[in-house]
């Protein structure tokens, strides 16, 4: 039996590796082992591996441990769906993806907020081949009621669908060639979306991979191999995400308001975009869509370099970094550390830090662990 699992763990660790895309000298490096022999022998599973570097390992691969040693593992891994790929380390980005969703899983356990609503399936009432730009608008007004995110979803859609629905958010510098992706597993649903995308942009992403995740079933990840697929269906994302933060009502609204003379300054042109969070192309497409602008207006406005100097000039006043970790995940992973079901190093190691550097990097979230959370009788009134 120990013979057996010696070669089950050894094929699990060279198919996480092969997955990375790192030769068994590179691993060997990573892991601090002393030649690229003691590799070799342990994916043929003529080894005994160690606790530490079986710890080594699993860090190394971005794994956890229970990935490589339990059987739970030899499920299928969740399918990383990508907006626009980065062009390096690929493989590496999608494993911490992964990990990332599976840690947020494990904390909502230990925190005691595993329960609560799952992203609901909505239907359109159409399929695969008959769905349209049509369906696309329509899946986006009934998600904005069904979510109820106001006139204005920008403001509270990143917040309603970590906090209500569980989708693990995470934000990672995905260079000037990556934006976004998704994923479905036993986790839940996950979005990644590049840190370094100006704010309005990070607001279209998230609202185009709400469409990935809703049509998750209609569209499967494995049939957008077909390039030809994948181009439409990124299409309706995009038509999708421009219904859901741009409502008709609300936008043709906001920019008749503004109108003076059937013209609408550039100032008020932006403010309108920042006004909901999306960029000004953004906005120039819907309002053209929506018939109140003409195309000649949008290629004006595209060539126009006064009109782009004045939107980079208001960008500053509007951009905010995300933190280098979502602040639910260290949330769930404070509330189980104070209810004793996560030991210090471990949160540590959740956070990223060390144990000495613990109660600065939770301060930063606004937590500190030297305040007496123990359970106190409160008085309450029904």
């Amino acid at each position: 039996m120990a013979e057996d699992f010696g070669h089950v763990l050894g094929d699990r660790i060279r198919r996480a590796r092969k997955r990375l895309g790192i030769s068994q000298t590179e691993l060997a490096r990573i892991c601090n082992f002393s030649a690229h022999q003691t590799i070799v022998q342990i994916e043929k599973g003529q080894r005994e591996v160690k606790a530490w570097e079986l710890a080594a390992l699993a860090k190394a691969l971005h794994v956890r441990i229970s990935d490589l040693v339990l059987a739970s593992s030899e499920e299928a891994e969740p399918i990383i769906l990508w907006r626009e790929c980065p062009e390096e380390g690929k493989e590496l980005i999608e494993a911490d993806f992964r990990k990332h969703c599976m840690d947020y899983s494990t904390l909502e356990k230990l925190a005691g907020e595993d329960v609560g609503r799952d992203l609901p399936s909505v239907n359109v009432g159409t399929t695969k081949e008959d769905f349209s730009y049509r369906a696309a608008a329509e899946l986006a007004d009934i998600a904005r009621r069904n979510f109820d995110l106001g006139s204005m979803p920008a403001g509270s859609l990143e917040g309603t669908l970590e906090n209500s629905y569980r989708i693990k958010i995470w934000y990672r510098d995905l260079s000037s060639k990556g934006s976004a992706a998704s994923t479905k597993g036993t986790f839940g649903c996950g979005i990644l979306i590049n840190s370094k995308e100006p704010p309005w942009r990070r607001n279209f992403s998230f609202a185009h991979e709400l469409f990935h995740l809703l049509t998750w079933d209609i569209f499967p990840p494995e049939s957008l191999s077909d390039k030809a697929l994948f181009d439409k269906v990124e299409s309706f994302a995009n038509s999708f995400a421009s219904s859901l933060l741009l409502p008709s009502d609300t936008v043709k609204v906001a920019f008749e308001k503004h109108i003076q003379n059937k013209k609408v300054t550039y100032t008020d042109f932006i403010s309108i975009a920042r006004q909901f969070g999306v960029s000004t192309e953004a906005l120039m497409y819907r309002l053209l869509i929506l018939g109140c602008i003409s195309k000649q207006v949008v290629e004006q406005l595209k060539a126009d370099s006064a009109f782009r100097d004045l939107d980079r000039s208001t960008m500053s006043a509007n951009w905010w970094e995300p933190p280098p970790i979502p602040e639910r995940f260290v949330r769930l992973a404070f509330t189980a550390y104070t209810k004793g079901n996560l030991s210090r190093s471990k949160l540590a190691e959740y956070l990223n830090t060390s144990i000495a550097a613990l109660t600065d990097t939770l301060m930063e979230y606004g937590l500190d662990d030297r305040e007496d959370y123990e359970a106190k009788m409160l008085n309450a009134r029904c």
